[in-house]
């Protein structure tokens, strides 16, 4: 099962990276070579993060990308959210297109804790926390 999609995995590595060098402006040349992701797919990802007031666009011979906010103030949630919309761990959560049988599922319980808990736990891990472990080596 693939919570985290490629896309995502590709945004939090570069929010990490941007996270890491506060106030810089970084091309995203950098980005993609330093952190192993294609440039075209990488310009896609942060687009939708400007957008968010995420990240910065600076344009110019000295143009890049920055942080937008306190990294501690991003939390992995809201990247996570951004490139997948919000978190569902079960199709009956999906609304008129979920499962017929949401109503009378013993599982449904079940389901709603555990997105509830991965939910939080994504909500209290930010880019400032990342960017400490990166830099302890965890």
């Amino acid at each position: 099962m693939e919570v985290i999609r490629r896309n995502t995995e590709y945004a939090i590595r570069a929010l990490v990276h941007l996270a890491a060098n506060p106030g810089a402006v970084v091309s995203a040349c950098e980005i993609a070579g330093s952190q192993d992701v294609p440039l075209e797919f990488l310009q896609k990802i942060l687009q939708k993060f400007v957008k968010r007031g995420i990240v910065a666009s600076h344009r110019g011979v000295q143009g890049g990308f920055s942080l937008a906010r306190e990294p501690g103030a991003v939390p992995l949630l809201e990247i996570v959210e951004t490139m997948q919309g919000k978190l569902s761990m079960n199709r009956c959560f999906l609304g008129r297109d979920g499962c017929p049988r949401a109503a009378g599922c013993a599982l449904k319980q079940n389901w709603l804790q555990m997105e509830g808990e991965i939910t939080s736990h994504l909500a209290g891990i930010t880019l400032q926390y990342l960017v400490d472990q990166v830099r302890m080596g965890v």
